[in-house]
Parts: structure tokens; C-alpha cells; sequence
């Protein structure tokens, strides 16, 4: 699956447990700006790590006025739109499946981290991040139903062709997500060390940004990408992970889960795997 010049059709994760369905929103704000609209797929599914945390702490339904209540803002502006329920064991490779069956440009996944204080997601949510061929947005209960600035962060300081790949990714689509919304696109590059100042030129040319737009800081990549995405109030943040297999894949406390943890805002994950045309 590649990510092409669209994000018509979007993937919604749909928790069967949460009374606010944060992603289905961000689906219907992204219907009233992306050309030609939106088709929605609802994924209808209980991560089984949430189960064994609630299971006989809370009893939960969804009966026919649930599905209606569901249905009902897609009914109202004429959105075309799927629907699935699914009981899974292993929730990220259904959802890796559901996205390839409808050839997903984007998915969608709200955070509840009001509730917990900070985002905690599970590991199958962090495997699905490693593992999706399209982006992965996380939706923040606090961000605001628009889009006026997009933040891509970029790593200049390797010459890994998969880091290459990743800044490709992040540039084209941070690049998509701001011509659709007319939004202001910036570029943040923190480096820890004198030695690995970026290249400024490359910067503008790779990131596709203006001049004024590049933000370029010494200092730990988690507290620049959050100091600038303060400072422009940046109302999505686009950063990468590298798609991993066996034992590293499990391993946790890497750079981008740093970065989703501090961020109180949309984020939006791509992984190394995925690629543009």
C-alpha cells in the first residue's frame, strides 16, 4: 500500500466502552476540508488488554440506539461510510487487516489521556504504529477541530536510508495534511550536539517549508518538538518511528513514544515502512 496525494479514506477505531468517540470527530472535521470528502470505515473492537483491566468492573452494551447514536453525524452530512464489529485476540493485526481490506489512507485513534493523566497506549496500539502501511493519527480530547499549523519533525542526522525514508514520508505527508486544511507547514530538527548541526539548505529543500518555518535547536528531541510545537501552537505534530520485527519491535521507551507521551496534541505517526508516491 502506498500513501498517495489523498486521505479520502480514513479508519476509524472505535472503542465500544468510551461514551466520546475523539477519532470519528476528526473524521467529520476532515470531511468538511479534503477534496471529494471523506468514506469512513468504523472499526467496532475492544483492545483485549483494556478487557482484562475492566473485565468484572464494568458491565457495557451496544444495542440498537447505541449503533444509531453512532451512525447518526455520518447520517446527518450524508458520509459515506462501513462498519465492523469485531471480537479479536489480537487487535492490531485485525486492524492491519480492516485497513488493508479497505485500502485505508489514513487510521484514526483517539487517546483518553484526560482520563489517565498522560497517553498510555497499549502494546498492540504500539505495534500497529510499527506495523500500519499508511499514517496513524492520535487524536488528543484537547486539540481544537482544526488545522492552522502542521509540525513535521525531521531527522537529519544519520545517513540510515531508513531514517532517509522516514523524512521523505513525514515531509510528503505533513506537506498533504497542510494543503488540504490551507494550514502553516513547520519543520523542527533538534540535534543533541555541535556536530551534527543539519544542513539548513537541505532542510528547506527536503522538508518542503519555508525558510521562516525551520526550526532548528540543540537539545533533547523530545523537549524541542514539544518547546516548538508550543511556540506555533501547532495544532497537529507529524513524527516517525522505525518498523520493527521480533525482539526490538517489543521493546519500549524509544524516542517517538517520549515524544507522544509529552505532546498534548494530535499526533500523527509514520513509520518507516511506508511510502509515498
Amino acid at each position: 500500500m502506498t500513501v498517495e496525494n489523498q486521505l479520502n479514506k480514513v479508519l476509524v477505531a472505535i472503542d465500544p466502552t468510551e461514551k466520546e468517540h475523539y477519532a470519528l470527530k476528526r473524521a467529520l472535521m476532515m470531511n468538511e476540508f479534503i477534496e471529494d470528502g471523506v468514506k469512513i470505515h468504523l472499526f467496532i473492537a475492544l483492545d483485549p488488554e483494556k478487557l482484562h483491566k475492566i473485565h468484572d468492573a464494568n458491565d457495557f452494551s451496544c444495542n440498537s440506539n447505541w449503533f444509531t447514536e453512532l451512525f447518526k453525524p455520518m447520517d446527518v452530512e450524508k458520509i459515506e461510510y462501513t462498519a465492523e464489529v469485531i471480537w479479536t485476540e489480537n487487535w492490531h493485526l485485525s486492524m492491519l487487516d480492516a485497513s488493508k481490506r479497505h485500502e485505508a489512507d489514513i487510521v484514526i485513534l483517539s487517546d483518553y489521556r484526560r482520563k489517565e493523566g498522560q497517553t498510555v497506549l497499549s502494546s498492540s496500539k504500539w505495534a500497529l504504529l510499527r506495523d500500519s502501511k499508511c499514517p496513524i493519527l492520535i487524536v488528543d480530547p484537547s486539540s481544537k477541530l482544526q488545522r492552522n499549523n502542521v509540525l513535521a519533525a525531521l531527522n537529519m542526522q544519520t545517513d540510515d536510508p531508513r531514517y532517509a525514508q522516514l523524512n521523505r514520508n513525514i515531509a510528503g505527508v505533513s506537506s498533504l495534511i497542510a494543503n488540504s486544511y490551507g494550514a502553516e507547514k513547520h519543520i523542527v530538527n533538534a540535534y543533541e550536539s555541535s556536530e551534527d548541526f543539519p544542513d539548513r539548505a537541505k532542510l528547506i529543500r527536503d522538508g518542503d517549508a519555508r525558510q521562516e518555518n525551520i526550526h532548528v535547536k540543540i537539545g533533547d528531541p523530545t523537549e524541542i518538538i514539544a518547546e516548538v510545537a508550543d511556540k506555533i501552537n501547532a495544532d497537529v505534530v507529524v513524527i516517525g518511528t522505525l518498523a520493527r520485527k521480533g525482539v526490538i519491535a517489543a521493546m519500549r521507551g524509544n524516542k517517538s513514544e517520549d515524544i507522544i507521551r509529552k505532546l498534548n496534541r494530535d499526533v500523527m505517526v509514520i513509520n518507516s515502512t511506508t511510502h509515498r508516491e
